[in-house]
């Protein structure tokens, strides 16, 4: 992937900081006043509070490259900022769960959704994420992503990998931008020599792959979270392969779904009726109007951008309970937020 950011040191990295700055014109942004008043303030309650003198930061100083904005932030190194990053979770996040979340392995699969599961999980402090997604932004996708009409036409992997890293620069974030594709499987959700990811969260449209992916996460004992727009609400699947080996894909809702080749699970007619199985029929009322229009008036399923984000914190905390080790169990959860009225 082109335009990755650039982690300097002060003093190994004098050169390319200057020439960053004088031939590129690079701007340059100082972040350390603001996060020496943040130090300040959380050492006082600190029972081993670190002496941070103005005059010599560099021990604990990073300059970042940012070379699509064309700009250099000169920050704390990584362990310094992450705990100022993570400062007001704590409490409501255990120091060992924090620990786990950052460190847990989280693979997202469509960043429709999935750009949202993926926002949420980096603002609560998650550092180690692999994203795959073929699409690039459009218009139509503008109801329900957080984007620009200056980014139409760029890859969703490769804003994705931007928002996360323009956050937080120390995040490690692997981006597939071909989608997931089943001989890319072990690189994408781990095994042999690449790390196994804690949790999937499954979120395509192509159903064949949703099929495939699920075979794969099966048979590394991966556990897959799915969470479907549902009107302004939205439905939640959760699937612990990682303690039930043998479950069947989709709590069973599709039968057996991976006899079928992928060019029937991409039959239209096949596709919808599958996919009508999975969902079930308990879902909102203008949602059963719109997918009966599928095919007919629009093009595809139809999605709101409260669903999408709600879809987001609810992904979110669903990854981050399984990698803390909450008593998550398989099955399916529905958030209703339409009751408001």
């Amino acid at each position: 992937m082109t335009g990755l950011v650039e982690i300097l040191h002060p003093h190994d990295d004098a050169g390319r900081i200057r020439y960053l700055r004088d031939a590129d014109g690079y701007a340059l942004v100082d972040g350390w006043e603001s996060a020496l008043e943040d130090l300040h303030k959380l050492d006082q309650y600190s029972t081993t509070p670190t002496d941070y003198d103005p005059a010599d930061l560099d021990r604990t100083t990073r300059y970042i490259a940012y070379p699509w904005r064309r700009t250099i932030v000169r920050l704390p190194e990584a362990s310094v900022f992450h705990r100022l990053r993570t400062a007001r979770n704590r409490f409501l996040i255990t120091d060992d769960e924090q620990r786990s979340w950052t460190s847990g392995l989280i693979a997202i699969a469509g960043l429709s959704v999935g750009g949202s599961v993926l926002s949420v999980c980096a603002l609560t402090g998650a550092r180690r994420l692999r994203i795959a997604d073929p699409d690039t932004l459009g218009p139509s996708n503008l109801n329900r992503l957080v984007g620009s009409v200056c980014d139409l036409g760029v890859p969703k992997t490769t804003l994705a990998y931007r928002r996360v890293l323009e956050a937080d620069p120390y995040a490690v974030v692997e981006t597939f931008p071909g989608g997931f594709h089943p001989d890319m499987a072990d690189r994408f959700i781990g095994g042999g020599a690449t790390p196994r990811a804690r949790v999937l969260v499954e979120e395509m449209d192509d159903l064949a792959m949703k099929v495939r992916i699920r075979h794969h996460a099966r048979a590394a004992h991966v556990p897959v979270i799915m969470v479907t727009d549902n009107g302004d609400d939205v439905i939640l699947d959760i699937e612990r392969f990682d303690l039930e080996p043998d479950r069947p894909l989709f709590h069973g809702r599709a039968g057996d779904v991976e006899t079928l080749t992928d060019d029937e699970l991409r039959k239209p007619e096949r596709r919808v009726e599958i996919a009508g199985t999975i969902v079930g029929d308990d879902v909102a009322d203008r949602l059963k109007v719109a997918l009966g229009e599928v095919g007919k008036t629009i093009p595809s399923w139809p999605q709101l951008g409260t669903a999408a984000t709600l879809a987001g914190v609810v992904g979110a905390l669903a990854a981050r309970k399984v990698i803390c080790g909450a008593d998550l169990p398989s099955g399916r959860h529905h958030v209703r937020v339409s009751d408001l009225g």
